[in-house]
């Protein structure tokens, strides 16, 4: 019945706040369910305009799996395969990610890790001689298969070529002209059943939801030209080094709590720049240098669900530096939730900081 009100009163299914990969996974599940949605978008960009888009399970630091890495795995490759088919465009760039060794000790735990439950299909167990004579590797590399990287930039500009003109509206968002309806919200002119903030670092400035405890690491990236480096495989060591092209590579990045600005630093350029001359031995040019905000969340865990006193108004942020992976599933779990099908994992449920939304009343 309700959904009859919907079709009458022309309202959308979902209108959502933001244009980023959150927000587009989002949408992308409502039109494979065939509801309706429209999309505001400020144009001002986010974490997900500017990230390499790597999709890796592992964590190579302890050389273990990433939290649910190998669910959101299974799951991310499919969904975005199925876009890239329907978008008719091409941002899934397989490559495996060849871990730099920097201790010998490391060779024993790569072999351990590679035979544990989870790990086996990802972490090959041989201790690869490095053939590269760009690449600063004496003690070898570890090779992780099954990983790669998602073009977001791509992926981003496809999908929304593919937007119809009412699926799409491109201003900032104005929280003061929100209002909750018996039917569910109005927007100007929108009307919806529901509205979902996808914004990334800008919550912090939503009404509803900024008490929350989303942290924002600010990440600065150089765009380098190695010409000689001719490596079609992802570099990991103290940072990550990707082939996106061209002789081009995505260098970083920087992890700073204290400044949320969007401005390049001399410190940020310099950080990346010592790490990246550690890796390789290449001659290279610094193309681009750029920065954004990650939204992380003070556990780690994303920040999905329903504000506590408005069901209508939803959530869907805090994905860190990991959206590419975990976009798809994480989408999914929320409008399943919205729905009714079914209930929202407690660890990424924003009910766990209900308190957080009394202590601001």
């Amino acid at each position: 019945m309700q959904r009859f009100f919907l079709l009458l009163f022309d309202m959308k299914h979902s209108l959502i706040v933001g244009l980023g990969l959150a927000g587009l996974a989002y949408a992308e599940h409502l039109r494979r369910a065939g509801l309706s949605f429209c999309i505001i978008d400020g144009g001002k960009g986010g974490s997900s305009q500017i990230a390499a888009g790597i999709y890796n399970p592992t964590v190579l630091k302890r050389f273990s799996l990433s939290w649910n890495g190998d669910l959101f795995h299974s799951y991310a490759l499919p969904f975005y395969e199925q876009l890239q088919s329907r978008l008719d465009s091409d941002f899934i760039h397989p490559a495996p990610i060849h871990k730099i060794f920097i201790k010998q000790s490391e060779h024993n735990d790569w072999v351990s890790a590679s035979d544990q439950q989870g790990l086996k299909m990802f972490l090959d167990p041989k201790i690869h001689a490095n053939a590269n004579v760009e690449v600063n590797a004496t003690l070898g590399h570890g090779q992780v298969d099954h990983t790669g990287r998602v073009a977001t930039q791509t992926l981003l500009k496809s999908f929304r070529n593919s937007l119809q003109p009412e699926e799409l509206t491109m201003e900032t968002f104005e929280y003061d002209k929100l209002e909750t309806t018996a039917f569910g919200i109005q927007y100007k002119q929108i009307k919806a059943e529901h509205i979902v903030f996808c914004e990334g670092y800008q919550m912090v400035n939503n009404p509803f939801f900024k008490m929350l405890p989303l942290i924002g690491l600010k990440g600065e990236i150089l765009i380098i030209k190695a010409p000689t480096l001719k490596s079609e495989s992802i570099l990991k060591g103290p940072i990550f080094i990707a082939p996106i092209g061209d002789d081009l590579y995505w260098a970083g990045a920087t992890f700073e709590r204290n400044d949320k600005t969007l401005n390049c630093t001399s410190q940020g350029r310099s950080w990346v720049e010592e790490r990246i001359r550690k890796m390789i031995s290449s001659e290279y040019e610094v193309i681009e240098h750029i920065t954004q905000i990650r939204p992380t969340v003070m556990d780690r865990r994303p920040l999905i669900g329903t504000h506590p006193d408005h069901q209508n108004i939803h959530l869907l942020n805090g994905f860190g530096a990991r959206g590419v992976l975990g976009a798809p599933l994480l989408s999914k779990w929320l409008l399943d939730h919205i729905e009714g099908i079914s209930e929202l994992p407690t660890a990424v449920n924003l009910s766990r900081f209900e308190s957080y939304f009394r202590q601001s009343d």
